[in-house]
């Protein structure tokens, strides 16, 4: 008899001991019998239930499995985060780097922390070191640095490219190459947990600071591309990879933006302007929504101004983000390219340029502040011309109302959402000065007390400044006894009282009132007070660059009502819903000056196409056409992509291809002048004063002597290329060699 009848036999006359053994017996004969089979009676049949379909289980929910008595789950269960590692990662979020510091020791010992735990870390310390001593001490920080270094180095912190980027970038930024060099040299000899391209790229900008030549940066982003050959970024990154879809965005993971940047940086520093600017031209090509706003801090440091404000225009139409800290910047390089009371052409096209700046930067989707459209009120009341203090019926007689220029930009910075502060008050005293309009100055004061703002000292101290040239002794003396007996009076304060009565003609007045204060024994107040006082009898008080004139010409007048009317559309176009899209409410200027193209659109079109767009996908686009005669279907990766500003990418990518093209025209130009200044010194034997930027030019006056003679000589040759037209073939070829095409 089979071990299974038995099994049923028993089971019926219900005798259960020897059941279990028959049982036993049998498994261990036939393991692949199962239990359920020899447990069923014959006389019942099996139904089989449809299995019902489980919904999908979370990541990290437990599983709902049910398991069998005594058996075990081969899943590990998710371990628990100890409540140490929790309360060190509020610490983390909140941005706590002191807490952070004392806590993190102890969970080096535990072993507890993970990658991106030491990524916060290296971040925390990269930005105190950006904060200037706000948060700690510099000497605090590198000795915290030099720690977690050695715990990055004794494999103690879990390693992350990320956190080597940012204690290379605190390196550099804090000017310690030789330690940001031995890093360097180290990481790049760990394995891929260590560093990345963007890693490559922040050691490409340290590499390039340290004085490292170009061609041994050339190698380090050539290794770069080597290392990491995913995405073939080695071709996607050249300066001839055609995007396949030009109105499509770029679908190729892991390319580089950071080794971008950083190879721009090296070629920037060592001059070498052309490959610079191809590199960006990739990189608008490739992700021209996605431009960094490092990108623009880079040429803004480097380049002349005029060709970091047209980069500016390219990246506010693309939507990308920059940094308020540099559109005040760019925003301050203009102004200071101004001179007050002439109302020249230059200068308006530059106070337009202002506005068309503020323009972009807003419609981009970007915040303002207070200290930017104050520049704006600068830059506008420089255009004003400056009037003899005898002729007092000029203005009263013009066609311009200098105060209803200073309501149109209040009325701009309510439309965009910005209070006017001190500081805004402070701007238009102090430009009010040194313009010579007491009209403004009276309007001021009265704005400023109707405000409730309360006034600090730079106010008492622009009121004394714009009061010497607007008043007499009397004015100078009033506004000192109103002085708040609260408010501090600073060293500064002392030489702007000085220079406003040696102009009123009352320098008793300031003697007796040193004496008031007791600060004739300060040599420091002294010495400024000295000065200003000799300054001001040689008569080149920096406080009046440009003489007074008793009738400007008319033009000055057009030019300030011109750029009144300007404000006036600006102020119109707030109130559309759709302000952003520049596409349908385009800016005035892509550049300083030029308002429309210089190059006829067809040649310009022609030459794009035929370097952009890959022939053999064109056909075989067309073959597949001809044989469907149906539309096909629009997938969802064939729709139509607009910028945040209302471009479509194909649009976007042809416009930034222009502007490229001018930029390297504008920057070969620059260049020529810059080796002829070079060239002209060395004849003479006098030092060269001719540089790139105004980085590192800390003076006033060297400074606005370089910015305006760049505006003027990139003014020269906008004029120049609209009276000295290329035909097609020239220009081609200029463009080809610039772009460094071989036909």
């Amino acid at each position: 008899m089979s071990s299974l009848l038995l099994c049923r036999r028993l089971i019926c006359s219900s005798q259960l001991e020897p059941l279990l053994r028959q049982s036993a017996k049998t498994l261990r004969k036939s393991p692949c019998i199962i239990i359920g089979q020899a447990f069923s009676t014959p006389t019942k049949q099996r139904t089989t239930k449809p299995k019902s379909r489980r919904p999908k289980r979370d990541e990290f929910s437990p599983r709902s499995r049910s398991l069998k008595p005594g058996s075990i789950d081969p899943t590990p269960l998710r371990p628990k985060t100890p409540p140490e590692l929790l309360k060190f990662r509020i610490l983390l979020g909140n941005s706590d780097l002191q807490g952070v510091l004392e806590t993190y020791p102890k969970l080096l010992k535990a072993k507890l922390l993970e990658p991106e735990d030491t990524v916060e870390i290296s971040r925390l310390l990269h930005y105190a070191q950006r904060s200037d001593g706000k948060l700690m001490s510099p000497t605090a920080i590198a000795e915290h640095v030099k720690e977690a270094v050695g715990h990055y180095q004794r494999r103690r912190l879990p390693p992350d490219p990320k956190a080597s980027l940012h204690l290379i970038s605190y390196f550099k930024d804090s000017n310690q190459y030789d330690d940001g060099i031995e890093f360097w040299h180290w990481i790049v000899r760990q394995d891929n947990n260590y560093l990345d391209l963007p890693t490559y790229g922040a050691a490409l900008e340290l590499l390039s600071l340290y004085g490292q030549p170009l061609a041994y940066c050339e190698e380090v982003y050539a290794h770069g591309l080597k290392r990491f050959p995913e995405s073939f970024n080695e071709y996607h990154l050249s300066p001839g990879a055609i995007v396949s879809q030009l109105d499509q965005p770029t679908r190729i993971p892991k390319t580089s933006m950071g080794l971008l940047q950083g190879i721009i940086k090296a070629r920037l520093i060592h001059g070498d302007w052309r490959n610079a600017y191809l590199a960006l031209d990739t990189a608008l090509r490739l992700h021209p929504t996605q431009i960094p706003s490092h990108f623009f801090h880079t040429f803004l440091e480097e380049r002349p101004i005029n060709e970091a404000y047209q980069i500016f225009c390219l990246l506010c139409q693309s939507g990308s983000q920059i940094k308020p800290y540099d559109v005040t910047w760019l925003l301050n390089d203009l102004a200071d390219g101004q001179r007050p009371g002439t109302g020249k052409n230059v200068d308006l096209d530059i106070a337009l340029a202002s506005l068309n700046a503020i323009h972009l930067y807003s419609a981009s989707g970007r915040l303002l502040s207070t200290r930017h459209l104050n520049i704006l009120l600068q830059s506008s009341l420089m255009l004003l011309p400056i009037i003899e203090s005898d002729n007092s019926t000029y203005w009263t007689e013009s066609l311009i109302d200098p105060v209803a220029l200073v309501r149109q930009c209040f009325s701009i910075f309510t439309g965009l959402g910005v209070s006017p502060e001190i500081s805004t008050y402070n701007t238009v005293i102090a430009t009010a000065g040194r313009v010579r309009h007491e009209g403004i100055l009276t309007w001021a004061m009265k704005a400023l007390s109707d405000s409730g703002i309360a006034s600090n000292e730079i106010t008492f101290e622009s009121l004394l400044n714009a009061t010497a040239r607007t008043a007499g002794a009397a004015q100078v003396e009033s506004i000192w006894t109103s002085c708040d007996p609260r408010m501090a009076i600073m060293p500064s304060t002392w030489a702007a009282l000085a220079r406003a009565t040696s102009c009123a003609g009352n320098t008793n007045f300031l003697h007796d009132q040193m004496k008031t204060y007791n600060v004739s024994d300060q040599k420091s107040i002294m010495r400024l007070v000295q000065t200003e006082l000799a300054r001001s009898q040689r008569g080149d008080s920096s406080e009046s660059p440009v003489s007074p004139a008793s009738n400007p010409d008319s033009g000055c007048e057009l030019r300030v009502a011109e750029f009144i009317s300007a404000l006036h559309a600006f102020q119109i176009l707030l109130g559309n819903s759709d302000f952003g899209n520049l596409k349908k409410h385009p800016a005035a200027r892509q550049s300083i000056w030029s308002t429309s193209d210089v190059v006829d659109e067809h040649w310009q079109k022609k030459l794009y196409e035929e370097l952009n767009i890959d022939p053999t996908a064109l056909t075989a686009l067309e073959a597949e056409a001809s044989v469907d005669s149906e539309p096909p279907e629009t997938s969802q990766d064939s729709r139509t992509v607009e910028s945040a500003t209302g471009f479509r990418l194909d649009e976007l990518r042809y416009r930034n291809w222009k502007g490229l093209n001018e930029l390297l025209e504008h920057a070969e130009l620059f260049e020529s002048r810059m080796e002829q200044a070079v060239e002209k010194a060395i004849e003479e034997g006098k030092p060269s004063t001719q540089v790139r930027s105004t980085k590192g030019l800390s003076k006033r006056g060297p400074r606005q002597r370089l910015l305006r003679g760049q505006l003027k000589d990139h003014l020269a040759d906008i004029n120049r290329m609209k009276t000295d037209p290329l035909i097609e073939t020239e220009w081609r070829d200029k463009i080809l060699r610039l772009r460094r095409v071989q036909t």
